[in-house]
């Protein structure tokens, strides 16, 4: 559960209802909630290994002098959902990124990839330090929770791609997100 980041539902930031939903979603996915996944329900014929999205070459430059450990993948195939993780550091100096694919149809059931795209840049919140990123995917954004926890999404050939960073100063760090986010979306 902890890949799910099921405690930043109880944040009460304005207009975090992006974040929350698509943790919904994800935890819906994986679950299997009635509706998704059922006998006429598509799941992608080509899965996804999410530790090639991004190598231990790739995360290093985010790590700075400490060692990266391989990445975990974490994944549920029958779900849609494939993960893979990254950790490194100590104490209050200890990171994860984890990389994230999901079907974008079991994440926002029902609706059209435009709904999905607006969906995405709409979860932008103005005066916060979101933003809506150019030339990634179809729609991408970038979206840091608090100073210690910061995402970028993309919606990418049908999946919605996530970069997280769990760590001090994660908000700071959000060339280097979306950069990572580009280099696992041009894998995907």
């Amino acid at each position: 559960m902890d890949m799910l980041h099921i405690s930043r539902l109880r944040r009460q930031n304005p207009g975090s209802g992006f974040a929350a939903a698509l943790v919904l979603g994800l935890v819906l996915a994986v679950a299997g909630a009635p509706g998704l996944g059922g006998v006429h329900s598509t799941v992608s014929a080509q899965t996804v290994n999410p530790c090639a999205l991004l190598t231990v070459d790739d995360v290093k430059p985010l790590a700075g002098n400490t060692s990266v450990a391989d990445g975990v993948a974490h994944s549920v195939p029958a779900s849609g959902y494939f993960a893979c993780q990254y950790m490194w550091g100590a104490g209050t100096g200890r990171f994860k990124l984890d990389v994230t694919v999901n079907e974008a149809s079991r994440m926002f059931p029902g609706m059209s990839p435009d709904q999905i795209k607006q969906q995405l840049v709409g979860s932008v919140r103005a005066g916060t330090a979101d933003a809506v990123l150019s030339e990634i995917g179809e729609a991408a954004v970038f979206k840091p929770d608090s100073p210690v926890y910061a995402s970028a999404f993309a919606l990418v050939k049908g999946r919605i791609l996530g970069v997280h960073l769990d760590g001090a100063i994660a908000r700071e760090k959000k060339d280097q997100v979306v950069g990572l986010l580009k280099s696992a979306a041009s894998r995907l």
